[in-house]
């Protein structure tokens, strides 16, 4: 069969088309895979005549019974009207072995979930190149996020506007999967209110220890040094690595400076902000530019190479990270010079 674009995946997921026996699902978004290959797996056990079964594999199986992909596939189901194989693609699926099984005859259908994959991977070529077969492609991006948020908050009943949205897919992650299930963990907060808030999102979306690095970041840029070091030992007692802390704290950091530095050029704070990616939490917002303003580009500049030696020096020492992190947070907090912040 053809090799399906990304944008024409949808309609096959809804209806596969007629002959295919055989579908590759691949892509960098395991949960948008899983997803979507569960929605096929469903229509084609639904769609050809009844009620199927659906048998799911990965390499342990395999790997206890080198036959059971085969025998599966040309097993009459005894008690469904078809049968549908889902197998995740690992070492123990080799492209020789399928590509004989796609060969012969087949009593169900097959599903195999894997990775990203390169154009010239042997499992794509297969899939693409076999006439009874399809392979698709899957990339997540925001118009995906965005559409299962108006999936989600619509058969819950409840409405979103334009700018809590944008907040919302700033808590979401880029597995599909995980995102779904925070939507509808949302929607179930949020039931009866008739309309997702901020207080909503903050509330329910994204865990404790993110919200408590988000805290930490701001405790070190604005300067208040004994709330980061109180707030590096929860951190650290609740499970959450100095060395998370710290490269969170990096990014925080490289984005001040960016801002900082396009108010340098000339453009207006506010605007340089509008243009971060993720933009900060509208709350925060104002302690953001005020902390911009505060350091300045050039002391920005010269923090960085300090932050960015603390993880170094985590990384390689993961006993001491704390003492990097504690070290770092004390000088960024007595920032009495730039050259005392670049040697550290």
């Amino acid at each position: 069969m053809v090799a399906y674009k990304a944008a024409s995946v949808p309609r096959f997921l809804k209806s596969p088309d007629a002959g295919c026996r055989s579908v590759l699902l691949y892509g960098p978004d395991a949960g948008l895979v899983t997803e979507r290959a569960a929605l096929l797996a469903t229509v084609f056990a639904g769609g050809r005549g009844g009620e199927g079964e659906i048998v799911r594999l990965d390499d342990r199986d395999l790997a206890e019974d080198a036959a059971r992909l085969e025998v599966e596939l040309r097993t009459v189901p005894m008690f469904a009207s078809c049968k549908v194989v889902r197998v995740a693609a690992g070492a123990k699926l080799d492209v020789p072995s399928l590509k004989a099984l796609l060969e012969g005859p087949t009593e169900a259908i097959l599903i195999v979930e894997a990775g990203n994959l390169r154009p010239d991977s042997g499992l794509r070529k297969l899939f693409e190149g076999h006439p009874s077969s399809a392979a698709l492609p899957c990339y997540g991006d925001e118009r995906n996020i965005s559409g299962l948020i108006d999936e989600e908050l619509k058969q819950a009943g409840l409405i979103i506007d334009a700018e809590t949205r944008a907040h919302l897919m700033t808590r979401l992650g880029a597995d599909q999967a995980l995102s779904r299930a925070e939507v509808a963990k949302l929607a179930l907060f949020a039931c009866g209110d008739g309309r997702i808030t901020h207080d909503h999102i903050d509330a329910i979306v994204g865990d404790s220890a993110e919200i408590a690095v988000e805290s930490f970041v701001y405790q070190v840029s604005g300067g208040d040094t004994l709330a980061a070091l109180t707030e590096l030992v929860r951190l650290e007692a609740a499970g959450t690595e100095p060395s998370t802390a710290l490269a969170a704290l990096a990014r925080h950091f490289i984005q001040l400076h960016r801002v900082a530095a396009a108010a340098g050029s000339g453009q207006a704070v506010e605007q340089a902000v509008k243009s971060l990616k993720p933009r900060p939490h509208f709350k925060r917002e104002p302690l953001f530019i005020a902390h911009c303003r505060r350091w300045g580009a050039a002391r920005l500049l010269a923090a960085l190479p300090a932050i960015q030696e603390a993880i170094r020096r985590s990384r390689r020492f993961p006993d001491l990270d704390r003492i990097f992190a504690e070290r770092l947070v004390l000088a960024l907090g007595h920032r009495k010079s730039d050259p005392a912040i670049a040697s550290l």
